[in-house]
Order: structure tokens, then sequence, then C-alpha cells
């Protein structure tokens, strides 16, 4: 079979054209690539130290009423710093928190201010679940936004009266005294909840008023300091606390850049398909 010159010429053009084609597109995705590559700032692979420290938050844990039954908050006071948490954890049976003011412990500080209308109320959190347990544990938490003293107690018949009182960031010195603040609930008349008129006492009397729905709370006055009250009685496990009772959790920020991605495959364009399909026309022309 004789081939002329010029299909030789023909054939050997279009596969070069396809050939050189196949070579572009090679170049321009090992160019992607590398532009790619560039662009993405470095990771480690694991969060950043600012990030982590920018998602860190302190959540100090009290146990409402103890292992035994007893009428208690453990501990009856935590030094929390503006921004902390402190998480109210339930046990049995039937227990609230309620913000006061120190001069009448068992009352609602509402009742005392009558312009407090923020300050927090976990409601009463019926429960079963024993101490320690890790799950389906009732929670109440509220945000600490400054240093001042805030002052709490249990609203159930006469538990504030039995030394079921707390404080965040009580002095350690002075008058007011977590130990004052233990003895002045001692001598109460009434432990009421928030919504119940003095003299009505249906907490005193051993009855459970109606748990209303939960409330936010953000304490200004003297006595009160400053807290937002967040959440009901929601299933949680056992959060670390920041102290002896009370550690700190730690929230994790990812340092990961977004992902990109280039197609490194070459494959052959409109141009190669072209070049290559001359080239057999030409040398099927021949057969």
């Amino acid at each position: 079979m004789y081939f002329s010159r010029a299909t030789l010429v023909s054939a050997l053009a279009g596969f070069a054209t396809a050939q050189s084609a196949v070579m572009r597109n090679m170049m321009a995705s090992e160019s992607l690539k590398a532009s790619v590559a560039k662009s993405m700032p470095m990771s480690s692979g694991s969060p950043s130290a600012a990030g982590a420290a920018a998602g860190m938050v302190n959540t100090h844990v009290v146990q409402v009423g103890g292992s035994n039954g007893s009428l208690t908050f453990l501990p009856n006071n935590v030094v929390a710093q503006p921004g902390d948490l402190v998480q109210f954890q339930f046990h049995p049976k039937n227990h609230s928190v309620v913000q006061s003011t120190f001069d009448n412990p068992c009352v609602p500080i509402q009742n005392i201010m009558a312009n407090k209308t923020d300050a927090f109320f976990s409601g009463f959190m019926p429960t079963n679940v024993s101490a320690g347990a890790t799950s389906k544990v009732l929670t109440y938490t509220i945000h600490v936004k400054d240093a001042k003293p805030i002052w709490f107690y249990c609203s159930q018949a006469k538990h504030c009266q039995s030394g079921m009182v707390g404080a965040i960031n009580a002095p350690p010195s002075g008058k007011k005294t977590m130990a004052a603040f233990i003895a002045l609930a001692a001598t109460a008349s009434e432990n009421l909840s928030p919504g119940q008129a003095p003299g009505s006492s249906g907490g005193a009397a051993g009855k459970t008023p109606p748990s209303p729905s939960s409330s936010a709370g953000a304490g200004t006055g003297s006595d009160s300091g400053s807290a937002a009250g967040a959440g009901t009685g929601s299933d949680s496990s056992s959060a670390a606390g920041s102290s002896a009772a009370a550690g700190g959790t730690n929230g994790t920020t990812s340092s990961a850049p977004a992902q990109a991605t280039a197609n490194s495959a070459a494959g052959l364009s409109a141009q190669s398909f072209l070049g290559m399909g001359a080239a057999v026309a030409a040398i099927m022309a021949l057969l």
C-alpha cells in the first residue's frame, strides 16, 4: 500500500496537534493545583491556641440537694468571674432556685425591688435521678455578668429556713457573709416563690406552688449582683466545674481552612479530538 507524502504529513500534523493539546491541558492543570496550594493557609491540623482560648467558658456546678436527701446547695458559695456560668443540677425530690436579696433570704428579689423584672427562678424541678448520675439530670444555668454578690434559696416548703440557701461571690468577711445569710434565713417567717404574695406562704405550709416557665435573670440590685438565667430542667450530662466542686470546660474552635480542590486529571479538548479525527480520516481514505 502506497501513502503519498501529503497524506503522511497530514496524518502526522493531526497527531502533533492532538499531543500538543494534551500537553497544554496537563500544564494548565498543574498550574491550577499550584495556585490553589499557594492560596490555602497552613494548618497544623489542630485548633489554634487563640481559637481555643476564645471558646473557653468556666462552668461552676452547684448540686441542688445532697446525696442523702439533705437540704443544701453544694457548694453553697461559688466564687465566679464575670462571664462565667453557674449550672444548678437538681436531685430528689423537688427543689427550686430563686434569686433573693441578702436582707430577705426567703423572699424573691422582685418582691423587694419593684423594678426587678429579670431575676432568675428555675421553677420547681421534681426528679428521682440519684446524685452522681451522668444523664437525665435536670439543670438550670445562669450567666454571671459581674462580681457583685448574688443570693439565692430554695422556695420549697421550709427548705430556705432549714439552710438551703446559697450565694455567688459572697464576701468572705464583714456583715454579709455566707454564715450571716444562713443565720438570717433561719429566722424568716415565710418562704415564698415568685408570684406568691406575702402572707400566702404556700411553700411554708408544705404545698408546692405551680412551676412557671423558665425566666431569665440579670440582677442589678445592690445585694443581687448581675446574672442571666437560662434553661429549664433539661436532660443533660453532668457538666464539669471550675472549682473543687466545679472545673472549667473548654469550647473548641476549628482552625482548619475550607477545602479547596482542583481536578488534576488531564483530558482531551475539542481541538485534540479534531486533530485526531483528521489524522484517522486521512489514513482511512487510503485503505
